[in-house]
């Protein structure tokens, strides 16, 4: 597999869990850049699964990075929104103003579609972790969709 062939498969993904974490569509893709540049200096994995949990890990992390000195909070929704027609986005923009601890796992878990055990892999943490994180996140956006009802 080449690096066009992996940007072509995981390049949606990548930019999905940047726009989600750095809330800025210019910042996203720089740290896309970063994260594919990073893939071609640590060299090709060829096990599919594993580099899917390797682009994850690294991309969140890159994100982290990239916050810690360049983050601006600013987003533009319309950017998270056209990114993939395929998708159900109704809550991604409530998901977008949650804490980091949650954004992710619940991202992971309903647009990615891994079991909590994978998460927990993933993400380095623990699988009860995860399952809080994941109860906790669903019981907020609950709570935020309520009050857009009323």
């Amino acid at each position: 597999m080449t690096i066009e062939d992996v940007i072509d498969t995981y390049g949606d993904m990548v930019t999905r869990i940047c726009i989600m974490n750095l809330r800025n569509s210019d910042d996203a893709k720089d740290c896309f850049q970063e994260v594919f540049i990073k893939l071609y200096k640590h060299g090709m994995i060829e096990d599919p699964d594993y580099l899917k949990h390797w682009l994850i890990r690294v991309t969140i992390n890159t994100c982290k990075d990239y916050r810690r000195v360049f983050y601006k909070k600013t987003i533009n929704i319309e950017d998270v929104l056209i990114q993939d027609g395929k998708k159900d986005y109704v809550l991604l923009p409530v998901i977008l103003d949650m804490p980091t601890r949650y954004k992710n796992v619940l991202y992971l878990y309903y647009y990615e579609g891994y079991k909590t055990d994978e998460i927990s892999e993933i993400l380095k943490m623990n699988i009860n972790t995860v399952k809080s994180r994941l109860k906790r996140g669903r019981e907020i956006l609950k709570k935020k969709v309520g009050e857009d009802d009323e």
